[in-house]
């Protein structure tokens, strides 16, 4: 009985949070964005508030927090991992499924007929938010703007 309940408690937050997802407009943050934010980057600050005060959502993938969190533990930087993981608690989480793979797929096939084939890592991404319906994808890397001629997204550069 206690399995069972937990199962429904745990599909109805998953219902809740595709529902939140679908609901608002969202703000996919890129690895750089994170990065910049943890050391206190005034400019994605400012783009976050601007955001929130809009009725945007934060999210971030869980390809970044891979990306974040591999040199964490290579390096054993634990007061770093806690500001990792304090992020992903305050942010919209964004996995990558079946319909982020596939977006991804595309994205990815559109880059290499056009002779601009660019990291894998950064086509994740980009296909985690399209398919999440994200608005804008917040990096300092200029691979996003490549993406961002062959996919329904805008980014913005800091």
């Amino acid at each position: 009985m206690g399995r069972r309940w937990r199962g429904r408690l745990y599909r109805s937050q998953c219902q809740r949070d595709e529902e939140e997802k679908r609901d608002t407009n969202t703000i996919v943050l890129d690895t750089s964005a994170i990065i910049d934010f943890l050391r206190k980057g005034e400019t994605t600050r400012r783009i976050i508030e601007r955001g929130k005060k809009q009725g945007h959502a934060v999210g971030i993938t869980s390809i970044s927090v891979f990306e974040l969190l591999s040199p964490i533990f290579h390096r054993r930087l634990f007061k770093r991992e806690k500001a990792v993981r304090a992020l992903s608690r305050e942010s919209l989480f964004l996995a990558l499924d079946a319909a982020a793979t596939e977006e991804a797929s595309k994205i990815m096939g559109s880059l290499l007929r056009i002779g601009k084939p660019i990291n894998a890592l950064d086509v994740l991404i980009s296909g985690i938010a399209v398919a999440n319906g994200a608005d804008e994808i917040v990096t300092s890397d200029k691979d996003f703007q490549t993406i961002q001629k062959v996919a329904n997204i805008s980014v913005t550069m800091i």
